[in-house]
């Protein structure tokens, strides 16, 4: 028996934490497992897969997972970015996601129906036992129910092991993860069937096919755009967002002021007079293509008029 698995999320998540303590609670079970992390130099917020084999026998390789028999997805707004690993899954696998949506819903946007689909809000659990938005343990707890191992109990220990602290509230997360993760089996599977793609091995971000260039098709002078270019959309990092009440909003611009990603804009808008007469003015509004949902503007608005809302 032997089971490949990729794990999905951005960094920050716990991600690497998470291949690590299933890894290690396989391990207390019994199985051989290695876990492979891959990611560049990027920070909090960017693309990151791992991999995780877990087998009976020993673990030979050490090769990264091409067609894995389970993809862990952290947030279910990397699906589209990284639709090459839901279709590499293969028939019959499972595809476990964190997500704020219907199963029904979280069903259309996989987009498979010859994988079983795994559904939970991860971020909901974690934060009401945690109280941080890193879903590992729930999904953990996710993979232990689907698969059968590693235990609950090998878990904990290796909470204890990995986290030194906090143990009793991860576990708590983990188990009621374990208990409410509702599974969609696949509606065909066609066991001679080959998954409809590979992982890519050289980048997160490679989402497709892709051609070498010569130099002449190159950006002039090898030009890499930072990380803050309007060529890099962060609006997809967030799990919350930012929401203002114009009746509040006293227009200080403080939130434009402490906004660290330049994502709050000022839009004009409809308003209507003390004798019902309408008439336009300048209001604060925020730009969702780049907003990521950090809360800063929340914190600082001396009147409340923004509140953050749940987004994923």
């Amino acid at each position: 028996m032997r089971v490949e698995t990729v794990w999905l999320g951005r960094g920050g998540q716990g991600i690497v934490t998470a291949t690590y303590i299933v890894a290690n609670a396989s391990i207390i079970d019994g199985f051989h497992a290695i876990a492979n992390p891959e990611f560049g130099a990027e920070r909090r917020g960017a693309p990151v897969k791992a991999f995780l084999t877990i087998s009976k026998e020993p673990i030979e390789d050490q090769e990264p997972v091409k067609t894995p028999d389970v993809v862990v997805v952290f947030d279910d707004k990397l699906i589209d970015s990284m639709r090459f690993a839901i279709d590499a899954v293969k028939p019959g696998g499972y595809v476990i996601i964190n997500t704020g949506k219907s199963p029904e819903e979280a069903k259309k946007l996989v987009g498979r129906d010859d994988v079983y689909l795994v559904v939970l809000d991860a971020i909901d659990i974690a934060r009401r036992h945690v109280k941080l938005d890193v879903p590992n343990g729930p999904l953990a707890g996710a993979f232990s129910k689907v698969m059968g191992f590693p235990t609950l109990e090998s878990i904990k220990q290796a909470f204890e092991t990995q986290l030194g602290k906090a143990v009793e509230q991860n576990f708590a997360a983990t188990k009621e993860a374990y208990e409410k993760a509702v599974v969609i089996p696949p509606a065909r599977v066609d066991a001679s069937a080959k998954p409809k793609g590979i992982i890519s091995t050289t980048s997160a971000f490679l989402t497709g096919p892709y051609e070498i260039v010569g130099w002449r098709e190159v950006n002039k002078a090898g030009a890499v755009f930072p990380g803050t270019s309007l060529f890099y959309t962060t609006g997809g990092w967030r799990i919350d967002k930012p929401v203002i009440d114009h009746s509040k909003c006293i227009m200080c611009r403080k939130c434009w002021l402490y906004c660290p990603d330049d994502a709050i804009i000022e839009a004009w808008r409809e308003a209507e007079g003390p004798r019902g007469r309408k008439f336009r003015m300048k209001a604060i509004d925020f730009d969702y293509q780049y907003c990521k949902g950090c809360g800063v503007c929340a914190e600082v608005c001396p009147t409340g008029a923004i509140q953050m809302v749940r987004e994923l």
